[in-house]
């Protein structure tokens, strides 16, 4: 390896601009293009950079010269002139001839007008070296080691549209050679000064068409829906049978010439199917396909100051070009998902609530999703094998580049121009190649590049000219030329004449009628949302999709733009015409997320304005909570709903629609109930709109099908993850009043769980309150055991809905039911009253003013039971480990034998909480409940590796904990585990040994002093067992002093930093929104920086 070599594999990720690499780059490359990037400006990451060469603009004739002479000398480098004196006598032909063409004309750049420089003619060698040195130095390109390949077809000679369309087709099907492809460039004349130069309208010679329905969906390509389109305008006529897998025609413009689209032949218009070895009925179902070879047209070559618009050029694919980009991109053909259910990929993740894919969680979907792309590229790479088709496989494109960029290094002692963004491949990290940094990103000339000019927009702005500046009618002033015949054929091929007259009598001018059209009223509709995660924006989107749907076939319904977060939300430009759709999910304590926070400040200054305009926009709320958190349930819902009534707004209707992601992980089919609701009241006028939605008569039945659908969610989900459990124990007796925390304990049988995880605990209603309404509802005990008869297999008794089902606490969900009552107690009780009484009340209460007896039909009992709300579980964090229950050693030794497994939990005390005031004064010892165990954030990021088999239960790094009251539960979960696996070790039976040395816990408590009976037993143990260094309690007190402040204590603050920066300790913040988010502001002070940033997944907060 050379020196040079040497010294640049020692330094891989330094930017060479400072370094001798880059000096050599510019001793070898006098003229180097723009990469749109600055010194204080890096586009690596853009997909198509500003200020990036282009081909098609004019040029000063000093620096077509300057072009020029460099791309003869590096030709004469390489040997192309046999001597010095031949070189000059070709530099100075070539001079001559770019002054004899020099023109004036407008330089683009500096928008002043000058000399430009004419073209000069090179010989097909120096044009064939030109593509080559191009084809090197695309930065965009992993192919470049083929580069060498590359053949030249020169149709220089070629001036007019039809011809272009016929040799280029001739060449097109020369170079696939029955699908042994050979490189190949076709290039045809290059643009002069002040001129288009020709182009080609296709992006690539082989395309899908993309058509546009009605419903806003699109059947075939989604990239080609506007070419589709245009091409459609020049007269070209579809299949009648539409598919996703119709071929474009080629439309070629010549320049100063009409555009000609032309029917790709037979004998390169054949698709490779997509097929794999061991699905094959799966994916014949699939009738997946895509072309034979890459073909891309709109692509220009910049040569020695010459500009070729036209070069169509042809390879072969890289296996993920396809099966990880065209075919399954979500704004291309997406066929993923279609995969996903072929391959059944996803069936063993869904039930329980989750009805399809998309609902998964993120990490699920993630994990299907990589599965099924890896299947897709397998067999696109198989499948064109099967077809005897040129393509290659990612990692050998990559190891192919990597050679040449090394010998290219070892030769020239610089790298090859790369664009990491391009370059890398879309598999990540598994590819060599995509740990490749620090490769210079320059442009040399020749190059590759795009053309300044969008072909159709030019060719529309060039027929204005022609007619005055009126508007162009494209189907007046194309040629067709057929083309599905064999090639053979071409030599006695007649093209037609024009297609009619092209008068100013063809000119489309808009009429009076369409300018009185245009001023008809036009409701527009936008969709907002807000989330600290992915839900609210999947409904959005999904909301979007309906509305779209539903707009095509409205013609005064106008859907604005694509979905936007609620702080994209402009309150001073909306008007009475818009209505605004919000999907809003909760966050913390009941706020607003961060991306609503923005807009909910800006409301603040414009209520004042807004207050008394009752002609303000319209808008609904959809409410994305979680009804097991019942004091914050779609809070933030609320808040957003109050705002915008508070500054003028007016509602479709009366509140906010609740969906409830307890019933539906994402809740779509409660967001299309809600969209049927507001959608006949968005079509009134504004001043049409009531005050209290008018549903239609088909609702009541439609109500009782979803309240049906939300119970057998729910059974469903009760049945088969959810298990029993007996209350063994409380200490709601220690504490004091209703002040503290209490410890529960469960006993569960054979269940496990993982330390530090969650529990979430079904708190079902006691028998004595389902006794009373049972009595209430006049259900016997001959009837208490008798299935509801609702028309589902987990049809359940009277007596098991209203205990596991039914939350006879909160207010009933609907009251269609109150219907039946007498006339005279409708009228003394107003709705309010009826909303705000929980279910047990309201039923005693009008049992002493009205004889139910004549009113409860079976039907009327049933519907009452169905307009009760669900219960939901409750989530805690688990406070007690396994491991510690079972120590021999341990302050809870028997306890197991007595009871099986048990599980504690520390809960925070409520006066009016359904689960710690309600279930746990209601529920007597030794009642059963149900119960499930689910990951935390603290259990995923916290506890070790499985693959420390030494130690598994043990951290091998330092923890800094602070926590407050019920937060302690997971600490308490994680000092039982050390306890346990230091009491297991030998180091217990005498002194501690090296084979168990942890690093000691830092640990800061924030209690109040009915508290502390919590944590005094644990704790004790560990300070015993040496597993703690720092121990700081602090009880509230009436100077406010904070727990987090023991955090910048003169010594603990250095002793802190040193854990964290110089031994890789983690930290754990178990508290309330408003400490965590301080005690990570005194973390910044302890490490000098952002604590997040900075430790990354080692710092772990259980916000509650």
């Amino acid at each position: 390896m050379s020196p040079v070599a040497k010294e640049e594999q020692s330094k891989p990720g330094q930017c060479p601009f400072p370094t001798a690499q880059f000096q050599r780059i510019t001793k070898n490359h006098k003229v180097l293009a723009a990469t749109g990037c600055t010194k204080d400006f890096c586009q690596a990451g853009r997909l198509i950079h500003t200020d990036e060469p282009r081909v098609g603009e004019n040029r000063g004739i000093a620096e077509t010269t300057k072009e020029a002479e460099e791309f003869l000398r590096e030709l004469h480098r390489e040997g192309f002139y046999g001597s010095e004196a031949a070189f000059q006598d070709r530099l100075t032909d070539v001079l001559d001839q770019i002054k004899a063409g020099a023109v004036n004309g407008k330089l683009r750049k500096e928008q002043t007008c000058g000399d430009l420089g004419g073209n000069w003619a090179q010989t097909p060698q120096e044009l064939e070296f030109g593509l080559r040195r191009a084809w090197r130095n695309s930065r965009k390109c992993i192919m470049r080691s083929h580069c060498e390949e590359l053949r030249l077809c020169d149709l220089r000679s070629i001036t007019s549209s039809a011809d272009m369309a016929t040799e280029l087709m001739k060449g097109m099907v020369e170079a696939f050679n029955s699908g042994t492809i050979l490189p190949t460039a076709f290039i045809f004349p290059p643009r002069s000064p002040n001129k288009r130069g020709p182009v080609i309208w296709n992006n690539a010679l082989l395309a899908f068409a993309g058509y546009e329905n009605e419903t806003g969906t699109i059947l075939g390509d989604p990239i080609n829906v506007q070419l589709t389109k245009d091409i459609m305008e020049l007269g070209w006529n579809p299949p009648e049978l539409k598919t996703r897998w119709d071929l474009l025609p080629l439309v070629t413009m010549a320049e100063g010439d009409l555009p000609v689209f032309t029917e790709i032949p037979r004998e390169i218009r054949e698709l490779v199917p997509i097929m794999h070895p061991r699905y094959d009925s799966e994916f014949r179902q699939l009738d997946l396909k895509w072309v034979a070879f890459p073909a891309l047209t709109r692509l220009g070559f910049d040569i020695g100051g010459v500009q070729y618009t036209a070069t169509p050029f042809i390879g072969w694919f890289m296996d993920a070009e396809i099966g990880i980009r065209n075919l399954a991109d979500s704004f291309r053909y997406n066929v993923l998902p279609d995969i996903i259910e072929a391959l059944g990929l996803a069936k063993d993740k869904l039930g329980s609530g989750v009805d399809s894919f998309e609902d998964l969680p993120e990490f699920e979907r993630l994990q299907i999703l990589s599965r099924a792309q890896s299947e897709l590229n397998y067999a696109v790479y198989w499948s064109f094998l099967q077809a005897k088709v040129s393509i290659t496989d990612t990692l050998t494109a990559s190891t192919k580049y990597m050679r040449y960029d090394d010998e290219f290094l070892e030769k020239k002692g610089y790298r090859l121009p790369a664009d990491p963004y391009w370059l890398a491949p879309p598999q990540g990290s598994i590819v060599p190649l995509w740990h490749r940094g620090g490769s210079p990103n320059y442009q040399p000339k020749p190059l590759i590049c795009r053309h300044v000019q969008d072909p159709i927009k030019a060719w529309r702005r060039e027929g204005r000219k022609r007619l005055g500046g009126a508007i162009l009618s494209p189907t007046t002033t194309a040629m067709t030329l057929t083309m599905s015949r064999s090639l053979s054929q071409f030599d006695d091929l007649s093209l037609p004449k024009y297609v009619g007259p092209t008068d100013k009598s063809l000119v489309q001018i808009p009429t009076k009628e369409c300018w009185e059209l245009a001023k008809v009223h036009c409701t527009s509709i936008s969709v907002y949302y807000c989330s600290a995660g992915t839900v609210a924006e999947k409904i959005a989107t999904r909301l979007h999709e309906k509305i779209k749907s539903h707009t095509k076939k409205t013609k005064h319904l106008h859907l604005r733009h694509k979905i936007r977060t609620l702080n994209c939300l402009d309150m001073s430009k909306v008007t009475k015409d818009d209505v605004i759709l919000l999907v809003v999910s909760t966050t913390g304590q009941g706020q607003v997320p961060a991306n609503g926070a923005d807009f909910m400040k800006t409301c603040e200054f414009l209520e004042d304005t807004r207050k008394h305009d009752r002609n303000y926009f319209r808008f609904a709320v959809f409410g994305n909570g979680d009804s097991r958190y019942s004091s914050t349930y779609n809070g933030a819902a609320i808040k957003v709903h109050q705002r915008l009534l508070d500054n003028g707004a007016t509602p479709l209707v009366d509140t906010i629609f609740p969906g409830d992601t307890a019933i539906e992980p994402v809740p779509t089919s409660a967001m299309s109930r809600w969209w049927e609701q507001v959608r006949s009241v968005v079509t009134r006028p504004p001043s049409d709109t009531p005050q209290h939605l008018d549903l239609p008569p088909t609702y009541s039945n439609d109500l009782q099908s979803r309240q049906i659908e939300d119970f057998a969610k729910r059974a469903r989900d009760l049945q088969s993850t959810f298990k029993e459990a007996i209350l063994t124990s409380t200490s709601l007796e220690e504490s004091e009043g209703l002040q503290g925390s209490v410890r529960v304990t469960f006993a569960i049988g054979m269940e496990t769980y993982q330390d530090l995880s969650c529990i979430q605990v079904l708190p079902i209603n006691s028998p004595p309150k389902v006794a009373s309404v049972l009595r209430v509802l006049r259900i016997g005990s001959s009837m208490e055991f008798q299935t509801m008869g609702i028309g589902t297999n987990l049809d359940p008794t009277y007596r098991e809905f209203l205990t596991d089902y039914a939350d006879l606490e909160l207010p009933f969900s609907e009251l269609k039911w109150l219907e039946k009552l007498s006339q005279p107690l409708r009228d003394a009780l107003t709705p309010d009253v009826f909303r705000a009484m929980p279910v047990r009340e309201l039923l005693t209460f009008l049992e002493t003013i009205q004889d139910l007896d004549i009113i409860l039909e079976p039907d009327l009992r049933r519907q009452i039971c169905l307009d009760m709300p669900l219960l939901h579980p409750r989530t805690f964090s688990v406070a007690s480990s396994l491991s510690y229950l079972h120590n021999p050693s341990s302050l809870t030794t028997g306890a197991h034998e007595k009871f099986g497994n048990t599980v504690d939990l520390i809960v925070k005390v409520h006066p009016s909480g359904r689960f710690s005031s309600t279930y746990l004064t209601d529920s007597l010892r030794l009642s059963s409940t149900k119960i499930r165990f689910v990951d935390s954030i603290s259990s995923k990021k916290l506890l070790p590796s499985p693959d420390d088999v030494s130690n598994p239960s043990v951290s091998t790094k330092p923890l800094i904990i602070v926590a407050t009251g019920a937060g302690f539960a997971p600490v308490r979960s994680l000092f039982q585990s050390r306890v346990a696996a230091a009491l297991n070790s030998d180091a217990y039976y005498g002194h501690r040994s090296s084979r168990y040395r942890t690093p000691h816990i830092s640990i800061f408590l924030g209690l109040r002093p009915a508290d502390f009976h919590l944590v005094t037993d644990v704790l004790a143990e560990a300070v015993a067992l040496d597993l703690v260094d720092i121990l700081s309690i602090v009880p509230s007190n009436p100077k406010q002093l904070r727990v987090y402040e023991k955090l910048l204590v003169n010594g603990v603050r250095q002793e802190l930093k040193r854990k964290l920066c110089a031994q890789g300790g983690r930290v754990l913040v178990c508290t309330m929104p408003m400490t965590a988010k301080e005690t990570a502001l005194r973390f910044n002070a302890v490490v000098g920086g952002d604590i997040k940033e900075m430790l990354g997944e080692r710092y772990v907060e259980e916000v509650f």
